[in-house]
């Protein structure tokens, strides 16, 4: 043994058997590796391959809207999906470098699974703005922007906006001066015929009392009483005493003849004592008639006095009511000047309406302290002329004259202070009744082509057919209907009822400011839209509106018709982008919506070509409304022949003096516009939805766009299958070993 274990003989056979198999086992794995990883290449590429021939079976009425999605059974597609799996597989074929794989599907194995569908706003989305790319006609959507931009014609239009909302807030201001004006005004009248009253009352009682005081003189009710009460004691006593005399005299006369003398002497103290009486019944009654006039100056002289406090209060209340209503109006008058002083400083204000704001006017320092001083002045008057009243108890002549005197001062200040403020007031309020009948004069002319428009604006034509478009409206805006559909697939709030519309049932004033805001909201649209045009643009091409086959081209031709949606064989004719835009469930809603906002554009428009060279004369009218307003008269007019123009298919000019007149809108334009301004995004997404589905009757929901394929497969192992199945934790392959084959799972996502 330990010869044969010294020996050498076979050394170099044991030495490449230990270095040579090693190497053999090592090529005979690679050899399988490299063959597992061509298999999954390979499985992987029939898997995309399988994706991609799924998905070429999309539905080709959503194809006519630009859309692709998958309408078809899952159980077809899955179908499809493994049978091109399996033909792209080398196992199915034979020769060449296939025989050196055999990759083969593991049968049961394949599915499908879908991601996303046409039912998701994001990928709507996208499709379209793909679609779009390639058919938007871009070029035209920016021509319209370039048309207003260029010109100037968007900032021309925003002065005007400018010009209309500045000129409503001035109003405001200069009718809140001018009603606390007139109010104060009132109250000034008030008192003025105040005053007068008591001036008048007051003379004839200082007249009475001074009267009343001559009469009296220092005598005193309680002094004239004491007399009074002795002459009635004196007359009581030579009453008596003649009623005694008389008796003496009677039984004189008894006692016959020889009392003749004694008769005579008695008779002539008779008539001493009867003259005695009536001296004293005379005196007394004129202490009776002093004691009267004491008692009635007592009383008017309280009266009086009691009163005066009265009208004093009366008078200072009204004077106070006069200086807050100034103080108010003075304090209108300084906002209205610093709203004057910001619209003239300005910038960009080149209309010449502008100038109308020159001719208001703003009522200065001197004029309120004048009115207010005179007014204070008056009440000042009248409360010296209280105190006088209040001072004196005996109305002498001097005293009398004295009051007479102060009762005439507040008189003769009121009289002045009245008859400067009246020819003022006069003139005010002359000027004020002038624009005011004017204005509304104006506001019926802009009434009544508001009226005129208003039966136009939701006229549906004669081939609608009510019942069936009704019934269209409630699948797409009914309680379970599409539009609430989509929004809630797409987790939005819906905004059922559709959105706020010019319905032109407001005032004329109201009206205006509508129209204008129009122009403002223009001038503020941002410059970075192309995924809003594009969508825009989508809706325009693919959808019917009111003059959709109407339109005719600058020789009068009606315009081709291209989409291959067929949009004049909808089940909405001449009304789905007034839908998109409005979202209300009736045609005459949508239509009217749109008539009113493009009247409305249309009237504003027109209304800034008035303000660009308005008449001298009503600049200097002293009211920039009554301007924009006799303006807003020529410019509704105007507005309504546009519109009969636009609904007739024919274009008219964007405007004859802010563009070239060669450039031109139609109805569809100004749809393109409104779409452009209204910009929503989420409820513009889902009624389009709703309309594909209306018209295709395909459910979005069930339309997919991206899906992902899965399918197992095998390739068999030339070499060692144990030590493949080792490698298996390893990370080096993802196949797992079963007998001597090696599965793995291929996987592909695609989306159109």
């Amino acid at each position: 043994m330990r010869s044969f274990y010294n020996s050498e003989t076979g050394a170099v056979s044991i030495y490449l058997i230990i270095i040579l198999v090693p190497i053999f086992f090592l090529q005979a794995v690679l050899i399988d590796f490299a063959r597992v990883k061509a298999a999954e290449r390979e499985a992987d590429t029939a898997a995309r391959a399988a994706v991609r021939s799924v998905l070429s079976a999309f539905d080709t009425e959503l194809q006519k809207y630009g859309l692709f999605g998958l309408t078809g059974e899952p159980e077809s597609s899955e179908s499809l999906f493994s049978m091109i799996y399996k033909e792209n597989l080398s196992g199915s074929s034979s020769g060449g470098f296939y025989k050196l794989l055999d990759t083969k599907p593991e049968e049961g194995h394949a599915s499908l699974t879908s991601l996303y569908t046409l039912a998701n706003h994001t990928v709507f989305k996208e499709q379209i703005l793909e679609h779009m790319k390639y058919t938007a006609p871009i070029e035209f959507v920016l021509e319209i922007t370039d048309k207003l931009q260029k010109p100037g014609a968007v900032k021309t239009l925003a002065n005007g906006s400018a010009y209309a909302k500045d000129a409503e807030k001035i109003e405001k201001l200069l009718v809140k001066r001018e009603e606390l004006l007139d109010r104060a005004w009132m109250e000034t009248v008030k008192l003025k015929e105040e005053l007068n009253g008591r001036h008048h009352t007051y003379r004839a009682r200082i007249t009475e009392l001074n009267r009343l005081s001559e009469l009296i003189g220092l005598n005193t009710a309680d002094g004239v009483r004491s007399q009074i009460k002795t002459l009635e004691e004196q007359i009581r006593s030579l009453s008596d005493s003649i009623s005694s005399l008389n008796g003496s005299l009677a039984a004189a006369a008894a006692a016959g003849p020889e009392a003749a003398a004694a008769i005579q002497g008695m008779m002539d103290n008779m008539r001493s004592l009867q003259d005695q009486l009536t001296e004293l019944q005379r005196r007394l009654s004129d202490l009776k008639t002093l004691l009267d006039n004491i008692v009635k100056y007592t009383g008017l002289l309280a009266a009086t006095k009691l009163e005066i406090v009265s009208d004093d209060e009366k008078v200072q209340n009204l004077q106070k009511s006069v200086q807050e209503l100034l103080g108010e109006a003075k304090k209108a008058n300084d906002e209205l000047n610093t709203e004057l002083k910001r619209v003239s400083s300005a910038a960009g204000n080149e209309l010449k309406v502008f100038e109308a704001f020159k001719s208001l006017k703003i009522l200065s320092e001197d004029d309120f302290r004048t009115y207010q001083t005179g007014i204070a002045s008056s009440a000042a008057m009248f409360s010296g002329f209280r105190s006088g009243i209040g001072s004196i108890n005996l109305f002498t002549n001097a005293n009398a004259q004295k009051i007479h005197a102060a009762n005439d001062a507040y008189q003769a200040q009121m009289d002045e202070i009245y008859q400067k403020q009246l020819v003022i007031e006069t003139e005010r309020n002359k000027r004020n009744e002038t624009i005011r009948k004017e204005k509304e004069k104006q506001r019926s002319k802009i009434q009544a082509a508001l009226d005129r428009a208003r039966q136009a604006m939701g006229d549906c034509g004669t081939d609608q057919t009510a019942g069936s478009v009704s019934a269209f409206y409630e699948t797409l805006e009914g309680k379970d209907g599409l539009y609430g559909k989509y929004m809630t697939l797409n987790e939005s709030p819906s905004n059922a009822g559709g959105s706020p519309v010019y319905d032109l049932e407001g005032k004329p004033d109201t009206e205006i400011q509508h129209a204008m805001s129009l122009l403002e909201r223009l001038g503020q649209t941002g410059e970075s839209i192309r995924n809003e045009l594009f969508v825009n643009e989508y809706a325009l091409s693919l959808f019917n509106y009111r003059t959709y086959g109407r339109e005719v081209d600058g020789s009068g031709q009606p315009k081709p018709l291209h989409a291959m949606s067929e949009p004049s064989g909808h089940k909405l004719p001449g009304q789905e982008v007034e839908y998109l835009l409005y979202g209300f469930n009736s045609c005459a809603k949508n239509r009217s919506s749109a008539y009113g906002e493009m009247f409305a554009f249309r009237f504003a428009v027109r209304m800034v070509e008035e303000l660009m060279d308005p008449k001298n004369e009503l600049l200097q009218a002293g009211s920039p409304l009554l301007v924009l307003l006799v303006s807003a008269a020529e410019a509704a007019v105007k507005a309504l022949a546009d519109m009969d123009s636009l609904t007739d298919g024919k274009a008219v000019p964007i405007s004859s003096k802010l563009t070239n007149p060669l450039f031109t809108f139609t109805y569809k334009d100004y749809l393109r516009i409104f779409l452009l301004l209204h910009s929503s995004d989420t409820n513009l997404l889902a009624r389009l939805q709703s309309l594909i589905e209306l018209n295709t009757e395909r459910t979005l929901d069930h339309a997919v766009t991206y899906i992902q394929g899965s399918a197992e497969s095998s390739v068999s192992l030339w070499f060692l299958p144990g030590v493949m199945k080792l490698m298996n934790g390893t990370g080096i392959s993802s196949c797992e070993v079963r007998e001597n084959r090696c599965r793995f799972i291929s996987r592909a996502d695609l989306a159109y």
